[in-house]
């Protein structure tokens, strides 16, 4: 039934792209979207999408939107301008793949990206909890691929020093962490990290306390990952994000959940 309901929303979406709804729809929407992996070694899940699969979706972002660095729609934002028809690429946790796969894909298409780094995996053995269930633990990113990144031009933002939960983690520990992750990336990159996206990203997983440390912390937005777009006049600190992978099969699809409203009633994954 579910796998019929994503082919209808396929078709449809495909339709309103035909028809222009697409271009007057997506006007009025400030979008960011959020990836985890791109990998074809792994199966398919919340948080894995394959090769094609990423670069189909970019090739749509391209077509359909004016893909621009998060940063320039967080500066928007700020100013009180019009972000409408903008979108923003995301990556969270920092895996190796986004480096040797994603990031190819995306200088191809000349697009533009953001990469939230959990500090204290990058180059380090970390198996995240997340990741026991897989035929094989995935990688993490060195801080020279970070550095990498930062020389081909994309952007990187905090995601916590260890993936912790902002919500229900003791406020001086969650403060440590904000701090701990924006010196380790001011130190490794030569970068200061205004970006912050919250960990795992569902609603029950962001408080307003913890809203409140990331702005003490210095950083100029918050970026939750359970769905929804953003209409304008739009907080830096209270954005909505799209997750990709599991819920989202086709390009189209997604378009036809973004014209109909229906992107923040999706569950969120691990983010």
């Amino acid at each position: 039934m579910l796998l019929r309901s994503k082919k209808i929303k396929m078709i449809l979406g495909r339709a309103a792209g035909i028809s222009g709804a697409y271009a007057l729809n997506f006007r009025s929407k400030m979008t960011i979207v959020a990836f985890h992996r791109v990998n074809d070694h792994l199966p398919a899940d919340g948080l894995t999408v394959g090769a094609d699969k990423f670069k189909a979706f970019c090739q749509f972002f391209k077509r359909y939107f004016k893909v621009i660095p998060l940063s320039q729609q967080i500066a928007g934002c700020r100013e009180g301008r019009n972000m409408g028809g903008t979108l923003s690429i995301t990556f969270d946790d920092g895996y190796l793949d986004n480096y040797e796969v994603a990031a190819p894909i995306l200088r191809k298409l000349g697009l533009p990206a953001t990469f939230f780094v959990t500090t204290g995996f990058i180059d380090s053995d970390v198996k995240a909890p997340w990741d026991a269930a897989l035929p094989h633990s995935p990688r993490w990113m060195s801080w020279e691929q970070v550095r990498g990144l930062v020389r081909q031009g994309f952007e990187i933002g905090s995601h916590t020093d260890t993936h912790i939960n902002m919500a229900s983690s003791d406020s001086e520990v969650a403060r440590a962490e904000l701090l701990m992750s924006k010196r380790r990336i001011l130190e490794e990159l030569g970068v200061t990290a205004d970006l912050f996206a919250y960990p795992f990203g569902g609603r029950e997983h962001i408080s307003e306390a913890a809203l409140q440390l990331v702005r003490q912390a210095g950083y100029t937005c918050c970026m939750s990952c359970h769905g929804g777009v953003n209409s304008f006049g739009a907080d830096p600190f209270r954005l909505n994000r799209i997750g990709i992978a599991e819920w989202f099969d086709t390009p189209h699809q997604l378009g036809f959940e973004i014209v109909t409203n229906r992107t923040g009633l999706l569950p969120a994954g691990i983010s």
